[in-house]
C-alpha cells in the first residue's frame, strides 16, 4: 500500500526477474507458496545479479530499438496513451 505505481512495477520485475534467474517456473513458484517451504534446488539471486541482468536487458532493448527491430512506443509498458487514461483507486492524486 505504500508503494506508488511505479515502485510497485519494479517490485514485481524484480520478483519475476529472480525467479528467472533461479530457474523457477509460474507453476513452481506456486506450488513452494502453497507448500510453505522452500524449494532445495531454488537460487536466490543477488541483488547485484539482479541489477546487472536488468542492465543488460535494458543494453539488448536500446540496440534492437536502434536497429529498427522493435519500435520504442512496443518497448513502453505505458505506451499509446494507457498511462493517461489509468485511474488510481483510493489515491489522492
Amino acid at each position: 500500500m505504500s508503494r506508488s505505481a511505479a515502485q510497485q512495477i519494479e517490485y514485481w520485475a524484480r520478483l519475476g526477474a529472480a525467479l528467472e534467474a533461479a530457474g523457477l517456473s509460474v507453476s513452481d513458484a506456486a506450488r513452494m507458496l502453497r507448500s510453505g517451504e522452500p524449494q532445495k534446488h531454488a537460487y536466490v539471486a543477488s541483488e547485484d545479479e539482479l541489477w546487472a541482468r536488468k542492465r543488460k536487458q535494458q543494453r539488448q532493448d536500446v540496440e534492437s530499438v536502434q536497429s529498427g527491430r522493435q519500435s520504442a512506443a512496443s518497448m513502453s509498458w505505458f505506451s499509446n496513451g494507457r498511462a493517461r487514461t489509468v485511474k488510481l483507486v483510493d489515491s489522492p492524486y
